[in-house]
């Protein structure tokens, strides 16, 4: 009897083995890490950018509507981080976004949101105060 237990042992011990060591999982796919930066854009950058007038990019100040009014980037449109999945800056998965706040915290969030969302160019410019230029009042 104490054979038999042995050898049961044994083989499931074994089986247990091949079979958790013989998976072949199929990897995730990420996005592509081409399509996203970790670096925040410069002024000069961004200011270029906006220069080029490009159709197919969309500057999103992700303050409360409040901040937004009080200085903006010029160009940029209002949508607050807390609702943009909701109100999206366009449909257009392969369009150019460029998110910003005020510290940089909600553009993070933003950003995140957005690439969870599938957005394939997406560039988080940080905090408001990065900007070099003037900001505009909006009534």
């Amino acid at each position: 009897m104490k054979t038999i237990l042995v050898v049961l042992f044994i083989f499931l011990a074994s089986g247990t083995l091949l079979f958790a060591g013989g998976r072949n999982e199929t990897a995730v796919q990420e996005p592509a890490a081409a399509a996203f930066s970790d670096e925040r854009l410069s002024s000069e950058k961004l200011a270029e950018i906006i220069a080029s007038g490009d159709p197919n990019t969309y500057l999103v100040d992700v303050r409360t509507e409040e901040e937004y009014k009080s200085g903006a980037i010029p160009s940029a449109i209002n949508i607050p981080f807390d609702v943009i999945a909701d109100n999206l800056p366009t449909q257009d998965r392969s369009a150019r976004i460029i998110v910003y706040c005020r510290s940089g915290n909600r553009s993070g969030i933003a950003y995140e949101t957005l690439a969870e969302l599938g957005y394939a160019n997406v560039l988080d410019f940080g905090g408001v105060s990065n900007w070099r230029g003037e900001l505009e009042v909006r009534q």
